[in-house]
């Protein structure tokens, strides 16, 4: 809920000092609703399309496609495998309460780590992530996939 807002304060401070320049968001509508595409629309801001990170890493038809083969799909990217404890574990209360696993999680089949790099650190997280949910584990290499594109545009 913070996003729309904070995206706009560092738009509106860009803009006085790059006026001339085009600004670039690289969120994706991270679960505001419209709102984030309200604030690029009124400021004239380029967003990266999509819903969220995990559809412009994985390309949105390859993502839907993922989530029309198992709806019951819980998503890593690098950065949540990495931060999985902190955000997620401690951060859902699953470490001190990991009876809560299954009402929080049981409706998911399986777990998906969409890999950004080649690190078999962060895919060793990610399956430990799966564990202890458990999921399924799947890897899945999308790169940097369609927001490489768009900071490729915002490169000059």
């Amino acid at each position: 809920d913070r996003i729309p807002a904070g995206v706009e304060a560092k738009a509106v401070q860009a803009r006085k000092d790059r006026a001339d320049r085009p600004i670039f968001v690289g969120y994706a509508d991270c679960g505001t609703g419209g709102l984030l595409d309200e604030v690029c629309d009124r400021l004239d801001l380029r967003r990266i399309a999509g819903p969220h990170c995990y559809s412009f890493f994985a390309g949105e038809p390859e993502f839907n496609a993922m989530a029309e083969q198992e709806l019951g799909t819980f998503y890593l990217t690098d950065f949540l495998a990495r931060h999985f404890d902190t955000l997620i574990w401690e951060g859902m209360g699953l470490s001190g309460n990991p009876e809560m696993i299954g009402s929080m999680f049981g409706g998911y089949k399986r777990l998906v780590y969409l890999a950004q790099t080649e690190n078999e650190g962060y895919t060793t997280m990610a399956q430990d992530a799966a564990n202890r949910l458990g999921l399924d584990f799947e890897r899945v290499f999308t790169g940097y996939g369609e927001l490489g594109d768009f900071v490729a545009q915002a490169v000059p």
